[in-house]
């Protein structure tokens, strides 16, 4: 299989090195006298471009006044915390610049929204043009969850910007996969600001890096230990430079050098196509023999593992189809259960002929797919910040709804089935945030909701079944508990629950199989109606005993 396989970072390469908003991007940052400008490409594309504001603040940096710093002191960066790494570090420099600015920037950001915007900056301006692309950025991701559709992302483009931040905030861009496209940082192999950071420091690169050298060569890197690998290569090239570089000589001559990578030089190397694609990318900027022949290997067996994972990899759209089919599955499932007992009850007994046996079998199997990916989808996008993580897609929260509701239920079966108590004090996560989602979006979208006048088809309340067990628990306390139980809390407790279910019953909210004659509501029901006495007088007593849930469709 290695045969076959490629570098797509030399593809990159290529196609890094034919844009021409690399060369209107560097144009722009030579037009701009201001510490922020915006301005306007031959193809009609908005440039936004930073400058540093202070020669000083690059003598500085480069002296190495400028020490990490954590997030936790500075609220200017909050939007790039997440779950799973809310603090991280960054260089002094960025916050202090960005600090300057950061309200003056967020008018121009929230108008490019809806619009292509390219965000540029050279040496430590690109620090503020990474950091005003990751705002904005974060700023669409909020837009989609709200269900927005003509975002546009910008793009971030920075002339020897150096290493921003540390392998916490590293991990919270990589944590947003659709901002991985959005980053590129054009270093030229001349640049001392570029490399001042490589790995020997706390330093950890993101985006795609585009190394360049005066003759036109460039190679596009993404593998973190190879851009790590690439500076420190840099570095040693550039001891006791002091200076600023320019970057017109090396964008002009990109554009005017095409990149060939030939049959020829795989045989050179001897090697399998992907590794000397790899070997070709460090060749192309004169650094292959600044590199150690097990870096190779080891970025080879990187790109061998990612290419598998992909090729077996699910497209998100098509695994949803998928979980649409068995959730189809379940509902003709749920349907051929309204006998006696429904849904719920029928998977809470043990099936006994054959047939009975085959379908549970295969129901289970459907219920342990759909929990897998939902809990899955749902870790996925609670890492993400509140605001982000509020809401899924509305497809996909769509499917959620209709997830949670047919089959949370089964899993409430199985917890009592067991013999165990309160599945609401061990309700697994993901169904609570779904819930939580889907009552935010139906609260937003529709805060003047029809009342329902014919029964749902799917009970909304997804822990319904929960309430009822918990109430036949009560019951049973109630009837072989003796004088050691308080009984007022208890009744008070199922009291409380007729209210619960008779709120559901006159919002139409539950299906008419909790009405069926051998459900588990029904069952408690007549036990209750035996404790309580026939002179028993509520709301729901009335209900039941004229059977007016027999004309509740």
């Amino acid at each position: 299989m290695s045969q076959n396989m490629f570098s797509s970072e030399v593809e990159i390469s290529k196609f890094l090195g034919s844009l021409d908003i690399i060369t209107h991007a560097y144009q722009a940052i030579s037009k701009t006298s201001l510490t922020y400008e915006l301005h306007t490409s031959p193809s009609g594309i908005q440039i936004l471009v930073f400058n540093c504001p202070a020669d000083s603040y690059t003598t500085r940096f480069l002296k190495n006044e400028f020490e990490l710093v954590t997030s936790k002191d500075f609220r200017v960066v909050d939007f790039i915390s997440t779950k799973v790494n809310p603090l991280f570090s960054l260089n002094r420099a960025a916050v202090e610049l960005f600090e300057l600015l950061s309200d003056d920037l967020r008018e121009i950001e929230k108008k490019h929204i809806y619009n292509p915007l390219i965000i540029t900056g050279s040496g430590l301006g690109g620090y503020l043009a990474i950091l005003s692309s990751l705002r904005l950025q974060k700023a669409v991701d909020v837009e989609e969850a709200d269900g927005a559709k003509k975002t546009k992302r910008p793009i971030c483009i920075t002339f020897g910007s150096p290493l921003i931040g540390d392998v916490s905030l590293q991990q919270a861009f990589l944590e947003r996969p659709l901002w991985k496209s959005g980053f590129v940082n054009v270093v030229a192999k001349m640049d001392p600001v570029a490399s001042f950071f490589s790995s020997n420091s706390s330093y950890k690169p993101f985006g795609t890096f585009l190394l360049c050298t005066e003759a036109g060569g460039h190679s596009a890197f993404e593998d973190q230990e190879a851009i790590l690998a690439v500076l420190d290569a840099i570095a040693s090239s550039n001891i006791g430079k002091m200076e600023s570089y320019d970057y017109q000589n090396v964008v002009s001559s990109i554009r005017r050098n095409v990149l060939y990578r030939g049959v020829s030089e795989m045989d050179e190397f001897k090697m399998n196509s992907l590794k000397a694609g790899i070997a070709l990318q460090f060749k192309e900027v004169g650094l292959l023999n600044d590199i150690p022949n097990d870096l190779i290997e080891k970025i080879e067996k990187k790109q061998t593992n990612m290419i598998k994972r992909k090729k077996y990899a699910y497209e998100p759209t098509k695994k949803l189809n998928d979980m649409k089919i068995s959730l189809t599955y379940m509902e003709w499932y749920m349907k051929k259960r309204k006998e006696k007992r429904g849904y719920y009850d029928s998977h809470k007994q043990n099936p006994q002929s054959r047939e009975e046996i085959e379908s549970h079998q295969v129901i289970v199997t459907h219920q342990s797919f759909l929990n897998q990916y939902w809990k899955k989808i749902v870790d996925e996008k609670d890492v993400l910040p509140q605001k982000e993580g509020a809401k899924l897609r509305k497809r996909w929260l769509y499917g959620g709804t209709n997830y949670r509701r047919i089959v949370e239920p089964l899993d409430i079966a199985d917890h009592y089935k067991k013999g165990n108590t309160n599945y609401l004090a061990t309700r697994p996560e993901h169904y609570k945030l779904l819930e939580k989602w889907s009552n935010e979006e139906k609260k937003d979208s529709n805060p003047r909701e029809v009342k329902r006048t014919k029964a749902s088809s799917l009970t909304e309340d997804s822990c319904f079944w929960a309430h009822v067990e918990e109430a036949r628990i009560s019951l049973d306390e109630l009837n072989d508990g003796g004088s050691s139980i308080n009984r007022d809390v208890i009744e008070k407790r199922l009291e409380g629950f007729e209210a619960y279910v008779m709120c559901a019953i006159r919002d139409c909210t539950v299906v008419p199989d909790i009405f069926l004659e051998e459900s588990s509501l029904m069952k408690w029901w007549e036990k209750y109606k035996v404790y309580k006495g026939t002179s028993y007088a509520s709301e729901l007593a009335a209900y039941m005993n004229a059977k007016s849930y027999k004309s509740y469709q």
